[in-house]
């Protein structure tokens, strides 16, 4: 009698029972399901179903403790499917001689695809190195002659002789039909090419690039003699000059012609160069500047006049070069009359000033000046030498 009292104690102190809802709890004061086991629960044995029924209900634990059931069906759909990707792996850091990448992972949005962000393992599969070269194979036999392929389009004959073949200016850049030359060169149907009449103009010659050993001429031409008009080389008649030349030539150390003299000074001589133009050159082989007068602060603009020194018309040879000095260029007058001659006129205008040399400064004046080109006229085209040596000789 004791032991079950004492049974019954034990019992009722791990086991409760609510009178409101009827639930049971061991180990708990406030049972909230019909029975509720606070503690863990040891299940000794379980009767087997029969091995001919079809079972789809499973055991299972929420997440809050309870025991319930499921269907095995139910418990599938959140299972996610493994996929493996292999990708070609060039040759590099993971596999020296090239191979396959291969990436693992589980399909999380189950779209079929293993995503960059689902990989969760990368591996490599290498190639081997390269082997050793094996010996030739023996020479296989000889393949059948394939097909006759079908007939080119082929030239054109010509409708005269010494004509080309020339392919179009687009791709496939295709022969087209023969054509004649024309133009400065013709070619002969013998390959052989010659110069039209008329076709070599002074424009296509460049200056300076024809060389005395190019002029047909009798005489010796050396540096004494010059070229007459009916190709003949002649010694200038007297003391070195001669009618065509004024007072002489005037030469530097290396025998260059800088032009002939037309008049004399104490310290200067007035030259009409090989190109017919007028210039004053000093003993010293420097050039003579004049004032010249701009309508700009820079002194490089379209208006430019040479000062002429007062307001009385004047007339100037239209081959006269004004030097400047301060840029050491030359400029030919602008305002030359049908007669060959340029007049003086009032500056309008100005407002700075190039003196003989120095920098652009504000000036005016009323004295009357010739007009000049704002483009320099180049030495070459002058027939100047590009640079004169001393000293300088009279011939």
């Amino acid at each position: 009698m004791k032991k079950k009292l004492l049974f019954v104690a034990i019992l009722a102190s791990v086991a409760t029972v609510s009178a409101q809802t009827g639930n049971v709890g061991i180990n708990t004061q406030q049972p909230t399901e019909t029975l509720d086991v606070n503690g863990t629960l040891r299940v000794r044995a379980l009767t087997d179903g029969s091995s001919s029924s079809t079972y789809d209900q499973v055991l299972v634990m929420k997440t809050d403790g309870t025991i319930g059931k499921a269907s095995r069906s139910s418990l599938g759909s959140s299972s996610f499917n493994a996929l493996v990707k292999t990708t070609i792996e060039p040759a590099g850091i993971h596999c020296s001689t090239g191979g396959l990448k291969v990436e693992s992972g589980q399909d999380t949005n189950a779209n079929g695809v293993l995503d960059a962000s689902e990989v969760t393992s990368t591996n490599y599969v290498c190639n081997g190195a390269q082997g050793v070269q094996g010996i030739q194979g023996v020479q296989g036999p000889q393949g059948a002659t394939g097909p006759t392929g079908a007939t080119g389009v082929g030239l054109t004959n010509g409708t005269a002789g010494g004509q080309v073949y020339l392919t179009s200016s687009v791709s496939p850049y295709s022969p087209q039909a023969p054509q004649t030359a024309s133009g400065d060169v013709l070619i002969s149907s013998t390959a052989v090419t010659t110069i039209a009449n008329n076709a070599i103009t002074t424009a296509k010659v460049a200056d300076n690039a024809i060389t005395l050993a190019k002029i047909s001429a009798t005489g010796t031409k050396d540096n004494t003699t010059y070229l007459r008009g009916d190709g003949t080389w002649a010694t200038p008649s007297g003391s070195g000059s001669s009618g065509g030349e004024g007072l002489g030539r005037l030469v530097d150390a290396n025998n260059q012609l800088i032009g002939y003299v037309q008049s004399i000074g104490t310290s200067n001589y007035v030259i009409k160069t090989s190109n017919g133009y007028i210039t004053t050159i000093n003993v010293d082989g420097t050039f003579p500047g004049l004032q010249s007068y701009y309508g700009d602060s820079s002194c490089s603009g379209t208006i430019k006049y040479i000062n002429s020194g007062n307001n009385t018309l004047q007339n100037r040879n239209g081959k006269y070069l004004y030097y400047e000095g301060t840029t050491g260029k030359f400029f030919k007058i602008d305002n030359v009359n049908a007669n060959g001659y340029a007049t003086n006129v009032a500056m309008s205008g100005i407002g700075y000033l190039y003196q003989v040399a120095g920098t652009c400064s504000p000036s005016s004046s009323t004295n009357f000046g010739w007009k000049v080109e704002t483009t320099e006229t180049t030495r070459a085209t002058i027939g100047l030498p590009a640079t004169i040596t001393l000293p300088l000789t009279l011939q």
